[in-house]
């Protein structure tokens, strides 16, 4: 489990005793401040995965993250010199990339097995959106509502659709919506209609949506 600060975890004090035994690597983000590593840090998903989205390992690649971590222990029971701080952070940037090494193996899996329903079920909760009406009330649709609906955290569920189509899920929900705006400018709704039935606030920035993505104002499109 890769935990970000801020987040807490554990469970529920029914008087049960637990024991844990394995490794924990901790560390304050003021070691990675003005680092190249922690310029990429948002870049690790992972820290934002949900407890039921954990790496799942084998021994091999849990061995492969222990030795890792044995080494940085070893560097930290050192006298401290000027390397060790750069010593340190890569070992620590080497973790991380092996960890996201892992997860992109194991959303793959994920992706062709588990969730190989997934992209349907996205399109649906898409489709069920705007059958609703939900856009008036709450706008357009995001990644973090689609990602609830799917009991999936936003960046697992974010990855799992890149995965799966090659795109982000924010890119799958702008082409939905692009397309319904055709269907409703092509059955003769105005601007301020089309924007207004897919959610937009503003009908200008609507605009700025269609042209950005087809390359052509609404305006332009409905003359066609």
């Amino acid at each position: 489990m890769c935990v970000a600060p801020g987040q807490i975890g554990g469970k529920t004090d029914n008087g049960e005793e637990i024991q844990t035994k394995g490794w924990a690597l901790l560390f304050d983000t003021e070691l990675l401040r003005n680092t190249e590593l922690g310029r990429r840090m948002a870049d690790y998903h992972f820290f934002s995965y949900t407890t039921s989205e954990a790496l799942l390992m084998t021994p091999e690649q849990r061995q492969s993250i222990v030795t890792l971590l044995d080494e940085m222990r070893k560097e930290l029971l050192r006298d401290e010199d000027s390397h060790t701080l750069r010593i340190v952070t890569s070992q620590i940037e080497h973790v991380l990339e092996l960890v996201a090494r892992y997860y992109a193996l194991q959303l793959s899996t994920s992706a062709t097995s588990t969730n190989s329903d997934l992209l349907p079920r996205f399109e649906h909760l898409l489709r069920k959106y705007y059958d609703d009406g939900m856009q008036r009330q709450f706008g357009l649709p995001t990644v973090k509502y689609c990602a609830q609906q799917l009991f999936l955290s936003p960046n697992y569920f974010g990855d799992l659709i890149r995965e799966l189509t090659g795109d982000s899920a924010t890119s799958h929900i702008r082409r939905f919506i692009m397309q319904r705006a055709q269907q409703l400018l092509i059955s003769g709704s105005s601007i301020s209609e089309t924007a207004g039935d897919l959610g937009f606030d503003y009908p200008q920035h609507f605009t700025r949506q269609f042209k950005k993505h087809f390359g052509v104002t609404p305006s332009d499109f409905a003359k066609r």
